[in-house]
């Protein structure tokens, strides 16, 4: 049988085919094997950067809460303080001092806070400190504001004893515009009660949140590629561009929020409250809840913050293009079957050395977390030995690093906890969870020269189950043990306080044949008792002269809560009979009883001194009385004055004229004179009974008090000025919208005096101005009236106001001294003053209120 031969092109063909076969085969392998490391490694990548995501916000969560919490703490310790007590119940000047020197002794040692300030119930501002340019000052008494208004002051005085006001985070607004630069704040508040209970005003603190907001950035530019921090309406406080942060203050930023540019994730934050972390808008989004009530309870009334952090769309593509990179050269070399492996093995080498500068570069943000973190960070693997600490850790335990690591946990626990504490380690492994430890105890840790301090410690969990570590946030709590026990010494002060007052305290069991449960040593002396055991036998019923007294009283705090001052009559317990006035108030104890606490005091002398005040009452009345007749009789007088005297005048004055009509030709040059003379002097007469007749119906008259505009007034007096003398050109300048309370028939007898004494007195000046205006301090308006005229010696200025008085020669300023007389009786009836300032030939300036100043 004849041998086929194979022709050179078939068996070509053959082995392209071959090894085409072969090639495409490895390459699909080389596809494969490149496509599964290319996702165990962008898997891996993301994993330690969502890890790193969440580990920032838990940092960033605790950071939060230790500064509010620090916060409540020094709110309950300013309202407790002792100098704050002893303003309250003294009221002296030198007790409002120490006060004062302790609010800035705490504002230089903290430097946290923008004011520190105390107001009282009426909502003026009674001390402030203000940090001003690197140093707190206190605030002089007449800077002091009137705050009534703010919704702070109002909610906090709303609150119960213990009970902290947290303000939402907001921007400082100075005389209705923001503060510039911006100035964040959070406003702190609790309400100040006596020792009887009374609510006396609050303590506000203005805490700088720029504080917080630089900490939250610290912790941002470690490990995060960007944390953002919202308040619960969604609005940035800190986000991702300034021109957006604070959207609620500016009326042109409201739709700057949160939910605006990222509406799919906030429905899923709002979705799911706490913490998690999810895939929005081509972001990766990390979330947790900052809950206020941990650090100030239910006072805050469910407010929250949300922190977040945003990984953007370019950072993943550049992760995921990192985990690509490579299959390019992979894809390649498949066409060299021979050198796949060392291709194979050598990107194997360079993804791990990539992803062991990734791992090497999330724990570099990991330990960048742990060292800017303002509580001491301590990691123990599952053996107790110690794997890291960051820089406080090593600040507050005295130890270097490398004395640490490595060591067993129990080298930071007091040696009296020590052999409990593996127990207690191994515990918390078999169930971890974050959460604090030790709550309700007292927890200390010890340094490395033996000494302790207190702490408080929360746990959590780190790592995969393979490879446990327990990290343990450590809070030195010194300054709040410190600021615990001065109010224990408060208290025990209050208590001596109590005890000293010169006025029986007691709080009584309910009932209505209650007893008294604790009382004071002036009460046990007042009622004669010999002990409080003694007076604690007996009922409070037994007490009353009259038993009704008490079932009254009792009633009335059971139905109005409190009762001040009532009046009844007592007996001690050796039977001797008082007068006494007893105050009480209704409460709810911590365990739900109902108790009531109240105050007796002795008022006998009282009682006499008011009998002795009725009977010269009665001789008041009784001088009243013949006042009134006196009254009635300068009625008469004012009437005959005011007709009978007028009567010969007008003759006088009508038959001089009459002479000097008919008979003036037979008369000389010198007779003349004397019957002008005589004229001149009767109408001077006249002018003055008139003046008087005004002073004393201004004196008599009755009040009328309405809401009267000075400025239109002085307008109509100023107009009839000017077309009495028509020919004067004279400058007058009136303040608008000048109103004030008052009787407007007797303020515009007030204006025509003294304007037509600024116009009268500017007759010789060559360009004469009059002005009114209106100044406003404390509350108290001053009004003015201003000329350039004459003026005059205030030597003489104590003359101004008398009947009859002049500082100027009636030829030249003709008058007759009742004037101003009448001016400062409407001032005074008004309950005003008025006063004057001058110089001579340089004008005058009189000023006059219509209230009275009260002190503030």
């Amino acid at each position: 049988m004849p041998v086929r031969s194979v022709p050179v092109d078939a068996v070509a063909s053959r082995f392209i085919v071959r090894f085409a076969l072969g090639w495409a085969l490895a390459t699909v392998l080389l596809v494969g094997l490149g496509w599964q490391l290319y996702r165990f490694q962008a898997a891996a990548t993301l994993t330690g950067l969502r890890t790193t995501e969440r580990h920032t916000l838990q940092l960033a969560n605790e950071s939060i809460d230790g500064e509010l919490r620090m916060l409540r703490g020094d709110t309950l310790y300013l309202s407790d303080l002792s100098s704050l007590k002893t303003w309250l119940v003294t009221g002296t000047s030198a007790a409002r001092s120490r006060f004062e020197h302790d609010l800035l002794a705490f504002a230089i040692r903290r430097g946290l806070y923008d004011q520190l300030r105390f107001i009282a119930v009426d909502g003026y501002e009674k001390v402030r400190i203000n940090w001003d340019n690197g140093h707190p000052i206190v605030v002089a008494e007449n800077a002091l504001q009137d705050k009534a208004g703010r919704y702070y002051v109002r909610d906090t005085l709303a609150l119960a004893r213990g009970e902290v006001y947290v303000s939402p985070f907001d921007l400082n607004i100075e005389h209705g515009h923001i503060q510039q630069p911006l100035k964040p704040m959070i406003r702190l508040g609790t309400p100040v009660f006596d020792a009887q209970g009374k609510l006396r005003g609050m303590v506000m603190l203005n805490y700088l949140g720029q504080r917080l907001l630089k900490m939250l950035k610290r912790i941002a530019g470690h490990g995060s590629h960007g944390l953002w921090l919202l308040n619960g309406k969604g609005y940035w406080l800190m986000g991702p561009d300034q021109r957006l942060d604070w959207g609620f203050m500016y009326p042109q930023r409201t739709g700057t929020r949160f939910q605006s540019k990222y509406p799919l994730a906030w429905a899923e934050i709002q979705r799911h409250s706490g913490s998690g972390q999810f895939m929005r808008h081509g972001r990766m989004f990390t979330y947790a809840s900052v809950p206020l009530e941990h650090a100030f309870g239910g006072s805050v009334g469910g407010r929250h913050w949300v922190l977040v952090s945003s990984v953007p769309r370019h950072v993943l593509a550049a992760i995921v293009a990192q985990a690509a990179r490579g299959l390019d050269t992979v894809f390649s070399a498949g066409a060299v079957l021979w050198v796949l492996l060392g291709l194979v093995l050598g990107y194997y080498s360079y993804r791990r050395r990539a992803s062991e500068i990734t791992l090497r570069a999330s724990e570099a943000r990991f330990r960048g977390l742990l060292e800017s973190a303002p509580d001491a960070f301590v990691i123990v693997d599952a053996q107790g030995c110690i794997a890291m600490v960051n820089s406080q850790a090593l600040s507050w335990f005295g130890y270097a690093r490398e004395e640490l690591i490595g060591q067993p946990i129990e080298i930071l626990v007091p040696e009296r906890y020590r052999d409990g504490h593996p127990a207690h380690r191994n515990q918390y492994l078999k169930s971890p969870v974050l959460r604090p430890i030790g709550e309700g105890k007292e927890l200390f840790a010890r340094r490395k020269d033996g000494s302790e301090f207190p702490v408080e410690i929360s746990l959590g969990l780190i790592g995969s189950t393979s490879d446990q570590l327990v990290i343990g946030i450590v809070r030195d709590v010194s300054v709040r043990k410190h600021a615990e026990e001065a109010r224990r010494a408060a208290q025990q002060r209050y208590r001596e306080l109590v005890d000293n007052l010169p006025i029986g305290v007691y709080r009584k069991t309910p009932g209505k044949q209650g007893h008294f449960g604790e009382v004071n040593p002036t009460m046990v002396d007042m009622l004669e008792a010999g002990s409080a055991e003694a007076l604690g036998a007996i009922h409070v019923v037994d007490m009353y002269v009259d038993p009704a007294d008490e079932v009254r009283f009792h009633e009335d705090v059971e139905r109005q809560g409190a009762v001040r001052g009532r009046e009844v009559r007592l007996k001690t317990l050796k039977g001797r009979v008082f007068h006494a006035a007893i105050s009480a108030a209704m409460r709810r104890a911590p365990d739900g009883q109902t108790i009531f606490d109240g105050t007796v005091e002795d008022i006998s002398e009282r009682k006499e001194s008011e009998e002795h005040i009725a009977q010269l009452n009665a001789t008041l009345s009784q001088r009243a009385a013949e006042l009134e007749a006196i009254n009635r009789e300068l009625e008469a007088f004012s009437y005959s004055v005011s007709h009978d005297l007028r009567a010969p005048l007008r003759a006088i004055d009508g038959f001089s004229r009459i002479l000097l009509d008919d008979y003036g030709e037979r008369l000389d040059e010198k007779g003349q004179d004397r019957l002008k003379r005589i004229r001149a002097a009767s109408q001077r007469m006249a002018q003055l009974i008139d003046d008087l007749l005004k002073l004393s119906r201004v004196t008599r008259t009755e009040l009328q008090h309405e809401t009267v505009d000075l400025t239109a007034l002085a307008e109509e007096v100023v107009g009839e000025l000017c077309r009495s003398e028509p020919e004067r050109e004279v400058s007058c300048t009136l303040a608008p919208g000048m109103n004030a309370e008052g009787d407007s028939r007797l303020l515009r007898v007030l204006l025509e005096n003294l304007l037509g004494n600024a116009w009268k007195y500017t007759g010789k000046s060559p360009a004469a101005s009059v002005e009114m205006g209106m100044s406003e301090e404390h509350g108290v308006r001053t009004y003015f009236i201003r000329d350039n005229g004459a003026g005059f010696d205030m030597a003489y200025a104590d003359k101004l106001f008398g009947a009859f008085q002049r500082l100027h020669d009636a030829r030249d300023f003709p008058g007759t001294g009742i004037g101003l007389a009448t001016v400062q009786r409407i001032v005074h009836k008004h309950g005003g003053r008025v006063w004057a300032e001058s110089e001579v030939d340089r004008g005058a300036t009189f000023y006059f209120t219509l209230q009275h100043s009260e002190a503030i």
